[in-house]
């Protein structure tokens, strides 16, 4: 009788669901991560010139659908928001391979668009970001990648 409990191995012999977690993992630690660094700038004494930025973002406004906001509103709103959407969309992924791993087992467009996902956010972390994405997204986007070298051809 064949146990089906034990994990779906491909022809390197390696499960690709134990990096596919680690990627996903990732992100859940980079959204998380964003959150308490935004909890301790906020809370930190600014320096002059967090200062005059701060109060030049107050003064720009604009109005969109009849709802009037500050820039500072919006970058703040959005940057939370989106750390939000990083920490559900890594607990989606965990709780999607959990109860589906023939998802990450075999090469599907749910391993692909993680890794496409990672790659394009470390592109833009790169180009506009500080250090801690730049040092997490490599890892989910190398973690996203040998899960699919190890995952079954389609």
């Amino acid at each position: 009788m064949v146990n089906t409990a034990m994990p779906a191995r491909t022809s390197t012999g390696a499960d690709p669901v134990r990096p596919f977690r680690i990627g996903a993992y990732g992100f859940v630690v980079l959204g998380a991560g964003h959150l308490a660094f935004t909890a301790a700038g906020a809370s930190a004494t600014p320096t002059p010139e967090q200062r005059a930025a701060d109060t030049a973002m107050r003064e720009s406004t604009f109005t969109l659908l009849g709802l009037e906001r500050t820039t500072l509103d919006v970058t703040h709103g959005m940057s939370i928001a989106m750390a939000l959407f990083v920490i559900a969309c890594g607990l989606l992924m965990l709780a999607a391979v959990r109860h589906a791993p023939h998802l990450v087992r075999r090469r599907t467009a749910f391993g692909r668009v993680s890794l496409v996902t990672s790659l394009a956010a470390f592109g833009l972390a790169l180009l506009l970001l500080p250090a801690p994405p730049i040092v997490i997204l490599p890892v989910t986007s190398c973690a996203f990648a040998l899960s699919l070298r190890r995952g079954a051809a389609d």
